[in-house]
This record gives structure tokens, C-alpha cells and sequence, in this order.
């Protein structure tokens, strides 16, 4: 593009030459042009002149484009610019980031020990929380024992109400039987008693009549009814319920 403004420039001053030194051959004497007068061009410098209307033209038009394409190449030139700046700022971040490298580093270090702290910290937890568990079952089985012994507890308070029921039950039963028992033996000797009394009534008519009394043989030996002697007092047969 250069070198065709440049060949255009340079096309130009020679014609601007060309027409200086035509200019100058026509300023010779006035005998050389009154020979020469049937030869000259009179239209010659209206052709010199619309040759470099067109050239100027020419010339126009090319500074139009090469300003249009200044501007291109300005707005080229700014986007590479902001690009560059870009990245020259990712640039600098990188920097400051790969000089802060050895910082992280120690950061890094620092969280592993930490970690490593933790670490230890939660097996201590762990360990305290399976201790804790035992304890918890060794509580809840001391509060089922106690639970269990208070429920035992109650079961003999119940059984010993239900035992104390069944002593006086029986207790009234044996008095019961006591009664009957004495009454039955009062019956027994109230018979007894009437058949002795028949029988003396008996010997005592025959010792009137004959003066003697007969002697009855005992069938068995023991001690006679007068002798047996009963006892009221249950005393013992209630120790016995109450064992």
C-alpha cells in the first residue's frame, strides 16, 4: 500500500517536472515562438491540468483509506493493548500468587498438624465415648437391679399380706376345729358320762340286792377315761402355723 502511495508521489513530481520544463521552453524568444507558432498545443495545459486533478483524486481517495485503516488499526492496536494489559495482570496475580507459594506451604503444614491435633482429640472423644457407653450400661443395669429388688420387694410385701390372710384363715379354721373338737369331746364324755352313770345306776341297784360290787375287767391297759385330761391351749399348733 506504501510503495503504490509512494509510486503515486513520485508519478506526480514528474509531471510536475514535465510541465516546468514545458513551462520554460515556452518562455524562449518571441522569434523561436513566432517559428513555432503553428505548432504549439493550446489544450496541452488543460491536459496537464486534469491529469493531476485525477491524480490528486488519487492521492484523496488513498489518504481516506489509509485513514479508515489508521482507525482499524488503532482499534487493532487498542484491543491488543487491553489484551496485553489482561494479561500482564494475570501476570502480576501469577507472581504474587507463585510468591505466596511458600506462605500456603506453611499453611498447608500448619492445617496438617492441626489435623493431626484433631485427629488425636477425636479418638480421645471416641474413647471417652465408649467409656461413657459402659457406664450408661453398667447405670441402666444397677437401675434394672433396683427395679427388679423393688419389684421383688414388692411381691413379698404381697406375699407376706397373702401369707399374714392365709395365717388368719387358718388360725380361724383351727379355732373353728378346736370348737368343733372340744364339742365333739364334750359330747363324747356327756355320753360317757350318762353310760357310766347307767352303769353305777346299774351297780349300785345290784349292790343293794346282793351287797357286792362286781369287779369289770379292763380289756386293755391305760390309763382310765377319769384320767385323760384335755388341754384347751392351742398356743403351739399356732407357733407351728406361724413358722
Amino acid at each position: 500500500m506504501f510503495g503504490t502511495l509512494r509510486s503515486k508521489f513520485q508519478t506526480v513530481q514528474d509531471g510536475i517536472s514535465a510541465s516546468l520544463r514545458g513551462f520554460s521552453l515556452s518562455d524562449s524568444p518571441k522569434t523561436k515562438k513566432s517559428l513555432h507558432v503553428g505548432k504549439v498545443n493550446y489544450g496541452a495545459g488543460a491536459d496537464i491540468l486534469h491529469h493531476f486533478q485525477l491524480q490528486w483524486n488519487e492521492l484523496h481517495e488513498l489518504a481516506e483509506e489509509n485513514a479508515t485503516k489508521s482507525r482499524e488499526v488503532d482499534i487493532l492496536i487498542g484491543g491488543i493493548y487491553e489484551r496485553l494489559d489482561r494479561q500482564w495482570s494475570s501476570i502480576n496475580i501469577l507472581n504474587g500468587t507463585l510468591a505466596a507459594i511458600p506462605k500456603i506451604n506453611n499453611d498447608i503444614q500448619n492445617l496438617m498438624d492441626q489435623i493431626g491435633s484433631l485427629e488425636e482429640a477425636f479418638e480421645e472423644v471416641e474413647a471417652a465415648l465408649y467409656r461413657l457407653e459402659d457406664l450408661n450400661e453398667t447405670l441402666e443395669l444397677q437401675n434394672r437391679q433396683l427395679d427388679h429388688r423393688f419389684q421383688l420387694a414388692l411381691y413379698k410385701e404381697k406375699k407376706l399380706a397373702e401369707l399374714d390372710s392365709v395365717r388368719a384363715e387358718l388360725a380361724r379354721d383351727h379355732k373353728e376345729r378346736v370348737l368343733q373338737q372340744e364339742l365333739r369331746q364334750q359330747k363324747t364324755l356327756k355320753e360317757r358320762q350318762e353310760t357310766f352313770d347307767k352303769v353305777f345306776q346299774g351297780e349300785l341297784e345290784n349292790y343293794k340286792v346282793t351287797g357286792s360290787v362286781p369287779k369289770i375287767v379292763s380289756p386293755h391297759k391305760g390309763p382310765t377315761l377319769e384320767e385323760i385330761v384335755l388341754e384347751n391351749d392351742s398356743t403351739d399348733f399356732d407357733e407351728f402355723l406361724e413358722s
